[in-house]
């Protein structure tokens, strides 16, 4: 699929990772680019759609209804207002859930909450209904310029710079860490005819501890590290190992990580700043 003669719709474009996706695409050369779900009205038909729309609240008492209409629905309206269009649908590696680390596509998904459930629901929907053009993307933990909110790098990165004291937990558990460049590359890969009607994680980052994260963020923020306080108790549920396995990326859409992580932090950090001398 030629790109710069591709047209494409982006659901969740002004998202975090949809965002990075879309300037992307623009540095591609691509000018017909649609930015949510409402452009459809506008732009009935086009060739490719990205489609990251979704409320994302991994909470265990989210709202079950609303992680309904706005993940599962709203998925098979997307795809069923475009009969002809090639469609990357943009899961979550929640949906692996309570299972056995590294994840691997083929394994049975364990949902822990209304969000990663319903996640599970539109993938095997989208792959039952419109398995012949649909591509389910498994992002795994993103971080990079412009997240914000209480995820554990930008919170890291804002008490580091700010001398703030950083409460936390013991922070034993691990996670995988990809750079949102790497992300947003290996969404765009997964429109290859190569792995329509599959499941492809995304990632490939490193796997660090919590604890060991944050000492990599102080460090790179040159902070005081006394500052971090381990005095959390840890979260129920929490699960202790969580990263994926990438080899089907690897194999059949030559995707692997290019932003390391000391690369990764130091962009973030320079944004983050950047953000902050000018509100």
């Amino acid at each position: 699929m030629e790109l710069s003669r591709t047209r494409i719709l982006v659901t969740g474009a002004g998202g975090f990772i949809g965002t990075t996706l879309v300037q992307l695409l623009r540095d591609q050369g691509v000018s017909e680019i649609s930015t949510g779900w409402r452009d459809l009205a506008a732009n009935p038909q086009v060739d490719l759609v990205l489609h990251l729309a979704a409320p994302v609240d991994p909470r265990r008492d989210a709202d079950p209804a609303r992680m309904q209409a706005g993940i599962v629905e709203l998925s098979l309206a997307v795809a069923r207002s475009q009969p002809r269009a090639r469609i990357v649908h943009v899961g979550t590696c929640e949906e692996y859930g309570e299972g056995t680390a590294p994840f691997h596509e083929d394994q049975a998904a364990r949902p822990v909450s209304p969000y990663s459930r319903a996640k599970v629901e539109a993938t095997e929907r989208m792959l039952r209904e419109h398995g012949d053009r649909v591509t389910v993307a498994r992002p795994f933990l993103t971080y990079g310029p412009g997240q914000s909110g209480p995820r554990l790098v930008p919170s890291a990165i804002r008490a580091a710079l700010s001398g703030a004291i950083f409460q936390t937990t013991a922070g034993t558990q691990t996670r995988e860490f990809n750079f949102v460049e790497d992300i947003a590359r290996g969404l765009l890969a997964c429109r290859s005819e190569a792995v329509v009607g599959q499941i492809v994680n995304i990632g490939g980052g490193p796997e660090l501890t919590v604890s060991d994260m944050v000492r990599r963020i102080y460090a790179a923020c040159d902070a005081d590290l006394s500052r971090v306080q381990p005095t959390l108790p840890a979260r129920t549920g929490e699960v202790p190992r969580f990263f994926g396995d990438h080899r089907r990326a690897r194999r059949l859409l030559d995707h692997r990580p290019d932003v390391d992580l000391d690369e990764g932090l130091r962009r973030t950090i320079a944004a983050c700043k950047a953000s902050t001398s000018n509100p």
